[in-house]
């Protein structure tokens, strides 16, 4: 795969994603009206308006699929094909993910959306979800059910957090681990 095909594929969903969240708010909008949401659903603080998701969706889509292009691609312009793999599994698990927490959340059962939030942190110290394909789907994942600010708030404290436990706490349970290791040897 060469550099411009990669670009048009990014251009291409790009193009679905901003039509998707267009089209729902218009769908909102002739059904009842657009929908609004407290930061941190308390009534005290400020409500959001889902017509920000107008903006806010495409344009963290298109620095996101830029992230992610600029990773994948060699200095040469060429793609490695495995490296695809590598972005679109991540995608469409973080997607399904955010999807069933949403869900778990809108039909009333905050125990199953609160343990799947709360394990986000556990996973966190095993992959790197801070990583731009599982941030673009956990944001799509939530998009319709929270708006599209709400979204990306969470998932840009979820990154920072997530990157943390990654690089910084990861790494020192795997010495611990190691070093359980060795001193069982001796």
């Amino acid at each position: 795969m060469t550099d411009k095909s990669i670009h048009k594929a990014g251009l291409y969903a790009l193009g679905v994603i901003s039509l998707s969240i267009w089209a729902l708010l218009l769908w909102d909008h002739f059904h009842g009206g657009v929908p609004s949401h407290h930061l941190l659903a308390k009534k005290e603080l400020p409500k959001i308006s889902n017509w920000w998701g107008a903006i806010t969706v495409p344009l963290a889509s298109y620095l996101l699929l830029n992230r992610i292009k600029k990773r994948i691609t060699f200095e040469n312009g060429s793609i490695d094909q495995n490296s695809i793999k590598h972005i679109v599994y991540p995608f469409l698990i973080a997607l399904i993910y955010a999807v069933t927490l949403a869900v778990s959340f809108t039909t009333g059962n905050p125990q199953i959306s609160g343990f799947l939030f709360q394990g986000l942190f556990v996973v966190a110290i095993f992959f790197p979800i801070y990583k731009a394909e599982y941030f673009l789907g956990f944001i799509l994942g939530l998009v319709y059910a929270f708006g599209g600010v709400l979204p990306i708030i969470i998932s840009s404290f979820l990154a920072i957090i997530s990157y943390l436990l990654y690089n910084f706490l990861r790494p020192v349970f795997i010495r611990i681990g190691v070093m359980a290791g060795l001193m069982k040897k001796t």
